[in-house]
């Protein structure tokens, strides 16, 4: 069967040129991963801008919004549960994951077509030689010349170690098509899941933050129902005290938690469909498709933005064909 595997792929080894079909227009090539840092600074700046400038223009003082207590009640309240309700290896991912927002919203272009034209090599490579020529490779992926010349691929571990020890299936020959396909499926779903853990995180908190804030609130009605006796300008300043709790709350959730929430959610959902395309090009593979139409087969997985053109692949494919034989 390798045999006959063999000699199909050698009479298709990249996508077939489409017959009557001709692009009118070029899409427009989208930036590497999506830089977030600029969409993330420019969001804090409305968020914050709008909020406080609408405040001012309505002749308020940006000195009573500074109530030291009611930022300590909220961002420790909120934070101490976030601790209790997280595990300490879901805490420590939050901090990265928020950290890596302000590098890339996930996969893009560049990312998609690194990793079909990885597949691509190793597929070929499975047809030409056989599939026990895949072992060295994913024994041992960081001294391969193959996946360790593909940097983004070789950076995302989880991706490593889906490709790698699936493949190791592949050469051991202990799974048909279906249930190697069914395993990569239920791989994919604890991946997808460990991806949200973070942004469920997120949820939570800002879930959380506007209760916090009546908290807040209230104890400080407290203090001043105390105080009533003291006149009406300082029982009037503290309850203006108190009702920042409340504004922070519901502040700090809506304008910050929430939407990084979001951000992360969006960006485990594009490496979702990252994962996804190379479990398309395996599947397909295993079946007997030849690389090149595997990997057509995983790029029409990609979402259309990060999705490389069929032209691109076509030539990044036949550059390959031509690095080979010199």
């Amino acid at each position: 069967m390798d045999g006959a595997r063999g000699r199909e792929g050698s009479r298709v080894s990249a996508p077939p040129r489409e017959r009557g079909l001709k692009r009118t227009q070029e899409r427009p090539i989208s930036l590497p991963g999506e830089k977030c840092l600029l969409k993330l600074i420019l969001g804090l700046i409305v968020v914050i801008g709008c909020v406080l400038g609408g405040y001012v223009l309505h002749h308020g003082e940006l000195i009573l919004l500074f109530v030291p207590t009611e930022y300590l009640i909220i961002v420790g309240c909120g934070g101490g549960a976030m601790i209790i309700q997280n595990p300490a290896r879901v805490l420590v991912q939050v901090v990265k994951d928020l950290f890596g927002l302000l590098g890339s919203g996930g996969p893009g272009k560049a990312e998609h077509l690194e990793v079909l034209k990885l597949n691509y090599e190793l597929m070929q490579l499975a047809r030409k030689d056989g599939v026990l020529s895949l072992e060295e490779h994913v024994n041992d992926p960081d001294k391969s010349v193959i996946i360790s010349k593909y940097s983004s691929f070789i950076k995302d571990r989880h991706a490593v170690h889906f490709l790698c020890d699936t493949l190791k299936l592949f050469v051991a020959g202990v799974l048909d098509a279906h249930n190697l396909d069914e395993l990569m499926e239920r791989d994919l779903e604890v991946l997808h899941h460990e991806e949200l853990e973070t942004a469920n995180a997120m949820t939570k908190l800002a879930d959380s933050l506007p209760a916090i804030g009546i908290v807040a609130a209230v104890l400080g009605i407290i203090l001043t129902m105390a105080s009533v006796d003291e006149g009406a300008a300082v029982v009037g300043q503290k309850i203006a005290g108190a009702l920042v709790g409340t504004f922070l709350g519901v502040f700090m959730s809506y304008g910050f938690a929430s939407p990084l929430a979001g951000s992360l959610e969006s960006k485990a959902a594009a490496k979702s469909r990252y994962y996804q395309c190379i479990r398309q090009i395996i599947a397909a593979s295993v079946n007997g498709v030849n690389p090149g139409m595997a990997v057509e087969v995983g790029r029409r997985t990609i979402y259309s933005v990060d999705r490389p053109t069929f032209e691109e692949l076509e030539e990044s494919l036949r550059e390959i064909k031509s690095g080979a034989k010199g």
